[in-house]
């Protein structure tokens, strides 16, 4: 269950890489518009997916580690849980940077939990409420949460004419 659950923390890592390498090349007011996203915008989008994860990570499966990484660096990137602080959200060179240290300390979370725990059925209370399941379900639905929004902001681009090839997972 562990490979599985890391080949999908690498993929995301992998596809997060090549969606901010279309992204860096355009305005800011082309990341900005809004688009019609839930979340409005395509900043807007990755803003929500990845503080989510932070939190997600942060708060929660950490402690499904033998040995949890530091979170130094994550807790410095939240204003709240789910929340990013405004020097992150309103600067997109600190945003993708912070995705990329978030993308390791995912890694680093699954490869912390041992192989055993995945199918371990845990208990989270959420601030929504207790959900039941095994780790590793919590897990990837968490990493395919990251993918279903790469997804909006590919659509987005495609509205934009702007080219995007970043969510095969079959090079990973």
């Amino acid at each position: 269950m562990k490979e599985i659950v890391r080949l999908q923390a690498t993929y995301n890592q992998e596809a997060n890489k090549k969606m901010i390498s279309v992204l860096e090349g355009l305005d800011e007011n082309v990341l900005t518009k809004d688009m019609g996203l839930y979340y409005k915008s395509i900043l807007g989008t990755m803003v929500h997916y990845s503080a989510g994860d932070a939190s997600f990570f942060k708060e929660y499966f950490s402690a499904f580690c033998a040995k949890a990484p530091s979170s130094s660096k994550i807790e410095a990137m939240l204003a709240e849980p789910f929340a990013f602080k405004p020097q992150i959200i309103n600067d997109t060179s600190n945003l993708f940077a912070a995705r990329e240290v978030l993308d390791s300390y995912i890694l680093d979370i699954v490869e912390n939990i041992n192989e055993s725990d995945f199918k371990a059925i845990k208990t989270i209370h959420f601030p929504w409420g207790a959900m039941q399941k095994p780790v590793f379900q919590f897990i990837l639905a968490i990493l395919n949460h990251a993918t279903h929004h790469r997804g909006m902001i590919a659509c987005a681009l495609d509205i934009l004419k702007v080219d995007n090839d970043f969510n095969g997972m079959l090079g990973v």
